[in-house]
């Protein structure tokens, strides 16, 4: 199991989630970590994720029973346990709904609707193994999709869990371990099984294997770098336990194994092994990459919780106040999460926004805001909202110049009665009235050209007028766009280079984000924040 879904620090968070860090203690150490399981029964915690809309959310399961939190990991409250005692593998938060809630168990997949409320179970298969699920994941940007691993292969249901069918003949009664969806490749998915991994680029149904697991041997043979040929030997094969892909860089994807964690560059085609100075043990478990300058890793082994220092290429373990080895973790904006065997436990990350020593480099910085649009982005979409633009006057110009080839058409039709009597002469009184009934229709359709017009259109000067109007409209709202969204970064870099420590500057300097926030999106009709929301669930 694994969550792979980067934690973002900066952008128009929870208002609340920035008070609990500002409210925390001073003097309080930043490296320390502090127990967060009250309210629940168990002590060992397996896995925690958070919801990407609300930092404060949390939900977190120990064995068959899954808890809830509102307040950022302070309280719990216990909301579901699995029927039968079943171990809950996996969690999963919709990132379009977060009401919508998964649950992957040794005994099928239970999903709740209405925020952890009430759950039914969506999925449960009867062939070898597939009713255990491993993994669970929402399509970042597809919206209903889900895709499940099962210790038999990998199921996809469009629907939002209703219906499930099997993807990947090369992945039948394979035991998924992770799965790992590429938000900007949206086709692009791995599936890390009991043996290796495999990569999807298509239609989910041809599968490609990018990593077999080294024997001891290859290890000791090639420990620098490994490739996706298999090695001679197998037989001391190492267990892969996560995935985890960097949000910086596309095809850049962490693999942690029970003997260390690999690294590619290129989607999966070629292998290294990172390096384990200061790290202290092999053994893996679980990978998060934090969004930073550059992107930071954080992992979960059998001695506790350990950070890269990029710089350095070296590790650094985050062991005060953790007494146990760790199992998960999950993060907000301002908090790290750690489940143990002895419970959950939490590090600010507030201190952290920046590495120690040396500054990086400007264009790692601004790396951490990949993920938002560009002002060109935000002005297009500015435009559209608005309907200013220069295209429609041009479609104005060329109807009217096409209006001359249009013919005034005139049609008439005239209908005219008449009734003369004229007298027969005769001997009286045999004379006689002979009354002469006449009736007259007239059809009349004239069609004329201004050929002059196409030359010159009366309309042309209406245009002109609308024209000037148009344009200067256009940049009062480019203007405006330019405005609001580099004070928004200007904002933003200040809140990652020099966080504030007073709390009344910090809730100032939220607020104003977040106004900016709603400005760019009254500008662009609620587009800005739906291309800065989560790339996927938490996990």
């Amino acid at each position: 199991m694994s969550g792979t879904t980067p934690t973002r620090l900066l952008g128009c968070g929870t208002l609340l989630s920035f008070c609990c860090a500002l409210m925390s203690p001073v003097h309080a150490d930043p490296l320390l970590w502090t127990p967060a399981s009250r309210g629940m029964d168990e002590a060992r915690v397996d896995v925690i994720v958070t919801d990407p809309t609300d930092p404060l959310r949390l939900y977190a399961a120990s064995g068959s029973a899954l808890y809830s939190s509102v307040d950022g990991g302070m309280h719990w409250s216990g909301c579901f346990r699995a029927p039968g005692h079943a171990a809950i593998r996996h969690l999963a938060v919709d990132p379009f709904d977060s009401q919508h809630l998964l649950a992957a168990t040794d005994n099928g997949l239970y999903g709740s609707g209405d925020g952890a409320e009430h759950w039914r179970r969506l999925f449960r298969e009867a062939g070898s193994g597939e009713s255990r699920c491993q993994v669970v994941r929402f399509h970042p940007t597809r919206r209903h999709e889900v895709l499940v691993g099962t210790a038999g292969g990998v199921f996809q249901s469009v629907d939002g869990g209703r219906t499930w069918q099997a993807v990947g003949a090369a992945l039948n009664r394979r035991a998924i371990v992770d799965l790992a969806i590429e938000a900007r490749e949206p086709w692009r998915v791995y599936a890390l099984t009991d043996q290796g991994l495999f990569v999807s680029a298509d239609d989910l149904e041809q599968w490609e294997r990018r990593f077999e697991m080294p024997s001891d041997d290859a290890l000791d043979a090639e420990e620098g770098s490994l490739t996706d040929e298999p090695p001679e030997e197998a037989g001391s094969a190492r267990q892969p336990t996560a995935l985890a892909l960097d949000p910086q860089q596309p095809l850049q994807l962490y693999l942690a194994t029970s003997n260390g964690l690999f690294v590619t560059h290129d989607g999966a085609a070629s292998w290294q092994r990172v390096s384990e100075v200061g790290l202290g043990t092999s053994e893996i478990r679980h990978v998060l990459l934090v969004a930073h300058s550059p992107v930071i890793a954080y992992v979960a082994t059998s001695q506790g919780v350990a950070r890269s220092v990029p710089q350095e290429h070296r590790w650094e373990l985050l062991y005060r106040g953790l007494p146990t080895q760790a199992r998960y973790l999950a993060s907000t904006p301002t908090k790290l999460f750690a489940a143990t065997d002895d419970g959950l436990y939490t590090l600010n990350l507030t201190p952290e926004l920046l590495a120690q020593g040396q500054w990086p480099a400007v264009h790692e910085i601004l790396a951490n805001f990949v993920h938002e649009p560009t002002i060109k982005q935000v002005q297009e979409s500015a435009i559209r909202y608005a309907e200013v633009q220069p295209q429609k006057i041009r479609q104005w110009r060329k109807q009217a110049a096409l209006q001359a080839l249009l013919p005034s058409v005139d049609f008439t039709f005239d209908r005219d009665k008449s009734v003369d009597d004229s007298i027969d002469e005769g001997s009286f009184p045999n004379f006689q009235v002979i009354p002469t009934r006449d009736m007259d229709r007239n059809w009349d359709f004239t069609v004329e050209w201004d050929l002059g017009e196409l030359i010159w259109n009366d309309d042309q000067t209406s245009i002109d007028v609308r024209s000037r109007l148009m344009v200067q409209l256009r940049d009062d709202i480019l203007d405006e766009v330019t405005r609001a969204y580099f004070e928004r970064r200007r904002l933003q870099l200040e809140l990652l280079t020099d966080p504030p420590t007073d709390p009344k500057v910090g809730l100032d300097k939220e607020l104003r984000l977040q106004e900016l926030t709603a400005i760019l999106d009254g500008l662009t009709g609620g587009w800005f924040s739906r291309s800065i929301a989560p790339l996927g669930g938490s996990s």
